[in-house]
């Protein structure tokens, strides 16, 4: 039969789990019917969400940037898979040196679209999933096939994302395959606007996340993010608590709390919380 379904592949990434997402939403299993593998582009989060998403299907996954020791000792940096003569490259795409990856983050897309492609033709795949930028997106660079399924968490401690959503990846008999992105609070297909290759990363990029801080906050996250911190892990899980409430809340997160569980802090660094003091409490 030449137009035969043989595999149905979910498509997640930027799960963050029990970091900046607490509970799976319902919505996945309206989505992800008859699933025979899912793909996982890294920034898992706790390593049981592997198992919560393994209940759908089997569960390939790779490490992000974001993760924690466990996680990226035990997932790999890439993955190569290969179905029916496709082949498809899993990666989250950072850097893996963290200075690196910050010093990259700014600038236009198509620098960013050209380096996930050119990964991608060095293992001679015809579609890369990736993660990392948060941006749903099917995109056409050359003859490779990118794919961003978005996420399910926002990409920091001080924003909301605005849109949640994951993708699915059908291969057929005769070789060709298919492509969905999904919204997950309509459970609805929805054509995710591509990215133009000369323009900012923001500019796309804003339209999936709130600030969750105060506005007069937000010019000092751009400074506590240039920070080199002794033990960034200690203040992220301090953060997460106040985090938590106010996603949960649907609140703001004030200048005041946050100096609060700084001071407070007997496991932030007496170095790091000097350092971000001297940031936000001035």
């Amino acid at each position: 039969m030449e137009n035969q379904i043989i595999a149905k592949i979910g498509l997640i990434s930027d799960t963050h789990y029990q970091d900046r997402l607490f509970d799976l939403p319902p919505g996945l299993a309206d989505v992800w019917t008859n699933l025979d593998l899912i793909l996982h582009a890294g920034d898992i989060g706790d390593l049981s969400v592997l198992d919560l998403l393994g209940k759908f299907a089997p569960v390939i996954a790779v490490h992000g940037n974001d993760e924690p020791d466990d996680v990226i000792k035990d997932l790999p940096y890439q993955q190569i898979v290969a179905i029916n003569g496709l082949r498809i490259l899993l990666w989250h795409s950072h850097y893996p040196d963290p200075e690196e990856e910050k010093s990259k983050r700014k600038g236009a897309w198509g620098p960013k679209l050209e380096r996930i492609a050119m990964r991608g033709c060095k293992v001679n795949a015809k579609i890369v999933v990736y993660g990392h930028t948060h941006v749903p997106m099917i995109y056409r660079q050359g003859d490779m096939l990118l794919i961003n399924p978005g996420a399910l968490s926002s990409g920091s401690y001080f924003t909301r994302q605005l849109v949640t959503s994951i993708g699915w990846l059908q291969i057929f008999s005769n070789g060709k395959f298919e492509v969905a992105l999904f919204d997950i609070a309509t459970g609805q297909a929805r054509e995710f606007t591509a990215a133009n290759p000369d323009e900012d990363f923001n500019l796309l990029a804003d339209q999936y996340q709130e600030w969750l801080v105060e506005p007069n906050l937000i010019p000092d996250v751009g400074e506590l993010r240039r920070l080199t911190y002794e033990d960034v892990r200690a203040i992220v899980h301090e953060l997460v608590p106040l985090y938590r409430h106010c996603l949960h809340e649907g609140s703001s997160m004030f200048r005041k709390d946050i100096i609060e569980v700084i001071r407070s802090s007997n496991l932030i660094t007496s170095t790091d919380k000097r350092n971000v003091l001297a940031v936000i409490d001035r």
